[in-house]
């Protein structure tokens, strides 16, 4: 907790300032030197660029999976974007966005568990228990609605309807709402998104899961400038969870650090980020990716996230339109 408090200290004092981008990138790399355990997720899995920084992207969000990270960042990004990812574990997402409007189609999962008890052997022997982990997948069609309140503050809504179960048996379809806020200054952002505001619940084997409200804040320092492309010339940002969220083996809350810098006049862009928990262990896992430039304003991209446990190690590949 100790060594996760100092960098966030450090992170937001390197974003006051565009000397402090070097410092930035040097505190990603300082972090590296530790040995890497992996953190189970709170807030991700989504868009390719998120996951190549980290996740650290609630400030940035400026691309379609903004309907995710914070539906107010799709007024500061591009006049249209179109975004198709897919990822491991069956994870797809697909997004548009206007700088007033974004729809968006993305499926999920997040593990759940269950207690298991074996028969006991004999009446000294109560048996043996284990953890069963399933995956509570979810189905989600959204509908985000923009609105600039002053100059500098714009806020916005997310409506989904969702369809969710574990391993899909006893699905159900609800309605849940996300929220967001994004304030800019300079080359200063600040966001807040709060996702689940309904806490939906579905049905697990061992009785209703419900999907807990979560918040989470975040700052980026993102200069802006042609000919580097609507997300150049770079991006440093930093996130972190205000809620915890409960999870198969205790509640997690996690923090992520990341930047992206884009080389070729645009042509170009790679990222890199980490996150961790800001409960117990810090539990690192570290991310990269890249995006190149094809003709007709189209992008590919993807990243990869590297953790110790297996279940962190997980890939995105995407492919976007963007003018």
């Amino acid at each position: 907790m100790r060594i996760s408090a100092s960098l966030l200290d450090l992170a937001l004092h390197c974003l006051c300032t565009q000397k402090g981008v070097r410092p930035l990138f040097l505190c990603v790399g300082l972090v590296s030197a530790f040995p890497v355990t992996a953190p189970a997720q709170t807030f991700g899995g989504i868009g390719t660029r998120a996951e190549g920084m980290g996740g650290a992207f609630i400030a940035v969000a400026d691309d379609a999976s903004a309907v995710y990270w914070n539906p107010a960042g799709i007024a500061t990004g591009a006049t249209f974007d179109l975004q198709v990812s897919a990822a491991k574990g069956a994870t797809i997402f697909v997004g548009a966005a206007l700088p007033v409007l974004g729809l968006s189609y993305y499926r999920t999962h997040q593990d759940t568990a269950s207690p298991t008890v074996s028969p006991p052997v004999d009446r000294q022997n109560g048996g043996s228990g284990e953890v069963r982990v399933r995956p509570l997948t979810t189905t989600n069609v959204g509908v985000t609605v923009v609105q600039t309140v002053v100059s500098g503050l714009v806020i916005a809504a997310t409506t989904r309807l969702v369809r969710g179960g574990v391993e899909t048996r006893d699905a159900r379809t609800t309605v849940d709402f996300d929220a967001g806020a994004m304030v800019s200054a300079w080359d200063i952002r600040f966001g807040l998104t709060a996702r689940n505001l309904r806490e939906p619940e579905f049905e697990g084997e061992s009785g209703p899961l419900t999907m807990k409200r979560q918040f989470r804040v975040g700052a980026a320092l993102v200069p802006r400038s042609l000919p580097t492309g609507v997300h150049g010339p770079f991006s440093v940002a930093i996130d972190a969870d205000l809620t915890t969220t409960p999870g198969p083996f205790g509640d997690r809350r996690g923090a992520a650090l990341g930047g992206e810098y884009w080389l070729a006049q645009g042509l170009v862009g790679v990222r890199g980020g980490v996150r961790w928990s800001t409960l117990g262990d810090l539990n690192r896992a570290f991310s990269g990716g890249f995006t190149v430039r094809l003709p007709r304003s189209v992008y590919a991209e993807g990243q990869m996230t590297k953790g110790e446990e297996v279940d962190e190690e997980q890939w995105n590949i995407g492919v976007r339109v963007t003018f």
